[in-house]
């Protein structure tokens, strides 16, 4: 009987996933298409040169994926005991500075981080300040409201939320202030997924809650404790890799250029790259819903439809060690570090500009230690050109409700015509969702194939 021969595009964390549940499986035959110049995705360690005291220093920094932890990744947790990738600790404190220095009569530079009540109050200040004492007070209600929200059922007679809320509508429903609004809430959201002023607005109010309550965020003690792959993400691709290659798995370094889907919608499915064409029985679709889009010739109306409504935004990040991208108060330098202009309107199509310390979030060697590392996303004005080593661009994807409905629309195209999809696009957006569809791809494939199914996880992360 010969074997089914499947295709994986993309070699991401869900392509990389999916093709490592499917690796011990003897009647498939597995190849992984990699269009980038590096396999792994989001997960892309950059060789930051440094020199310190006359002395050249060399260290693998993380410009994408960088933070898990053991409650909300339970399938990357396991991945990672399995292929004995080694973790060190890491922590997710945030800090927010808005300059109002370009800005109307009434605003005032300010600036915070949630460390610890010193880092809180950093500028001193805001001990004075009733609009910073009326956000204080706010984040305490959201974090009591959103957790009551997050267990109960929302319907459409709820007091303080409605089933199809934007986060726009939640926060005028409710009165939140515009301090709570412009210095924290917005800030938060809109670093955690990389989206301007006006697509946080849009973001469906409980979508978000659920995601703050499951990872921890409406809580000001006992947090999850956060993780990072020790010597940089790439140590875990390569093992993961390592893994594939062990089981014969063929990892093409090419783009698949065109994928044609018969006109009866039957296998096989033709994949054209720049080497030639080959002929698959299933396809799986482990990129972005917009490169699936452009790659996939023949799709039905009703794929097109769910795809379209999961856009994806460019966002550019840059690695330095230009310092004045962090908080003027060093007391306020955090893993995560939110900048904006005060008063920005709400219709703002403005990018998010976040700025990652990286000395915060990954263990850094003697040397590097005393130098800030920092990873910008989106920053207003460029370092300083002789402290730049690398930029880089990123696509995520882009979350409203139409989005959300797409979503619980996708298993509908599962399998049909032998494409299937997975990516984080299906979830939240972050590598455990990514991790999560490829695996739940896997399982799908192999149920419809009928072949018997070999220690495939089955806890939802969601």
């Amino acid at each position: 009987m010969s074997k089914k021969r499947i295709a994986i595009v993309g070699a991401g964390i869900s392509g990389l996933g999916c093709a490592y549940a499917l690796r011990q499986h003897p009647g498939i035959e597995i190849t992984l298409y990699e269009a980038g110049d590096h396999i792994g995705g989001h997960s892309n360690t950059v060789d930051l040169t440094c020199t310190i005291d006359g002395k050249e220093v060399i260290h693998g920094v993380d410009t994408g994926f960088l933070v898990f932890n053991r409650k909300t990744y339970p399938r990357l947790v396991r991945l990672f005991e399995e292929i004995q990738a080694p973790v060190s600790p890491s922590e997710m404190s945030f800090s927010v500075s808005i300059d109002a220095s370009e800005k109307t009569h009434g605003h005032r530079n300010i600036e915070w981080a949630g460390n610890d009540l010193n880092s809180f109050f950093g500028q001193r200040s805001n001990l004075l300040s009733p609009s910073f004492w009326r956000m204080a007070y706010d984040i305490l209600r959201f974090n009591r409201l959103a957790t009551k929200l997050a267990q109960e059922q929302i319907d459409a007679g709820h007091q303080y939320a409605k089933p199809d809320e934007t986060i726009a509508q939640f926060l005028k429903r409710n009165r939140f202030s515009q301090s709570f609004k412009e210095n924290y809430f917005l800030p938060m959201i809109g670093a955690i997924w990389s989206c301007s002023v006006e697509q946080m607005l849009e973001f469906p109010i409980q979508t978000m809650i659920r995601f703050c309550h499951n990872h921890g965020l409406l809580q000001i003690q006992n947090r999850p404790q956060w993780l990072t792959v020790q010597g940089g993400s790439r140590e875990y691709v390569k093992r993961l890799v390592k893994a594939l290659e062990n089981h014969r798995i063929t990892i093409r370094r090419e783009a698949a250029l065109r994928i044609n889907i018969t006109q009866d919608g039957s296998a096989p499915v033709e994949i054209v790259s720049a080497s030639g064409s080959s002929l698959f029985d299933e396809v799986v679709m482990a990129c972005h819903s917009d490169q699936t889009l452009d790659l996939v010739h023949g799709m039905s109306a009703q794929a097109k439809n769910i795809l379209s409504a999961i856009p994806y935004q460019k966002n550019r990040a840059i690695l330095h060690t230009d310092n004045r991208f962090l908080p003027e108060t060093k007391r306020c330098w955090a893993a995560w570090n939110y900048t904006a202009k005060s008063g920005i309107a709400p219709s703002s199509k403005q990018h998010v500009s976040v700025n990652y310390l990286i000395n915060r979030l990954q263990p850094l060697p003697k040397e590097l230690q005393d130098t800030p590392i920092i990873v910008s996303l989106n920053p207003s004005t460029d370092p300083d050109p002789d402290l730049v080593h690398k930029e880089i661009f990123y696509s995520h994807p882009v979350f409203d409700m139409h989005a959300i409905q797409a979503q619980k629309e996708l298993p509908l195209i599962q399998g049909v015509s032998s494409i299937w999809y997975c990516g984080a696009w299906t979830g939240f957006g972050f590598h455990e969702d990514g991790l999560r569809s490829g695996e739940l791809v896997a399982e799908a494939l192999i149920e419809s194939m009928r072949l018997p199914i070999q220690s495939i996880p089955k806890q939802d992360a969601q």
